[in-house]
């Protein structure tokens, strides 16, 4: 039980960093805040990981950048995608990687790229090539300086050290204690998260067909990840089971 709340505790701080990301960005460049946000979990990743990065070999660099480098793509997609649609939208549209990833990896790798490297280090190199790729592009447009003031600072600690650094660890930690099925429950609720803090804190209000969308998303991730649908089903049943009579 505790491995699933720490996965939920995850997923809610990803849930909460769309309000706080898309207030950033409207003070603060774009690329610039991405590159910052790297530079942080990059230094908050390498006092534990630094020392196994020589474990991971050329090929083991040559994949971590390669997807440090995808990852910063992403990123950026989003990020852009946040600026100009609603919090809860961009929840929900994000919430599809539960759907998606999967295919994606079978289709493009055939296995799972990151199982063959020690974790740490190979996560310490893709936060690196994330924040150097985004530094360069910010500094080519001229965006990169100090930032300043809290909202900004505050979405950069935020997804910095605890959306990205510590919640690698926290995932980490938490995998290996609780089962596949737990793991895809607590993801899947995501979406839900950044629906619930964009309705209390950025005011989001989405008409029946916004709403309506997002049902079919949701039962899309759950169809398409029975584990989780499973679990969701059991703990309600079970939850019911106990209450009062």
């Amino acid at each position: 039980m505790q491995a699933l709340v720490a996965l939920l505790a995850v997923t809610a701080i990803w849930g909460v960093t769309f309000v706080q990301v898309k207030d950033a960005v409207e003070l603060y460049p774009l690329f610039a805040f991405l590159a910052v946000r790297f530079a942080i979990a990059t230094v908050t990743l390498a006092g534990p990981a630094a020392a196994r990065v020589r474990t991971l070999g050329r090929n083991g660099w040559a994949s971590g950048a390669l997807l440090g480098l995808l990852l910063a793509v992403g990123y950026v997609l989003q990020t852009a995608g946040l600026q100009r649609t609603t919090v809860s939208s961009t929840g929900f549209v994000t919430g599809m990687y539960v759907v998606l990833t999967p295919l994606i990896a079978l289709l493009l790798f055939r296995s799972r790229i990151g199982l063959r490297y020690d974790a740490l280090a190979f996560t310490l190199v893709e936060m690196l090539a994330a924040c150097l790729g985004l530094a360069v592009v910010a500094l080519a447009l001229g965006d990169l300086s100090v930032p300043r003031g809290w909202t900004v600072w505050g979405a950069l600690l935020v997804t910095g050290v605890f959306a990205s650094a510590l919640a690698f660890l926290v995932q980490t930690w938490a995998q290996r204690r609780t089962s596949a099925t737990r793991t895809a429950l607590a993801f899947t609720m995501e979406p839900v998260f950044t629906a619930l803090f964009g309705y209390t804190l950025a005011d989001d209000r989405l008409g029946a067909l916004g709403w309506g969308g997002c049902a079919v998303i949701m039962t899309g991730i759950l169809l398409t990840e029975p584990a989780a649908a499973g679990a969701l089903v059991r703990a309600t049943s079970a939850s019911t089971r106990r209450s009062p009579r």
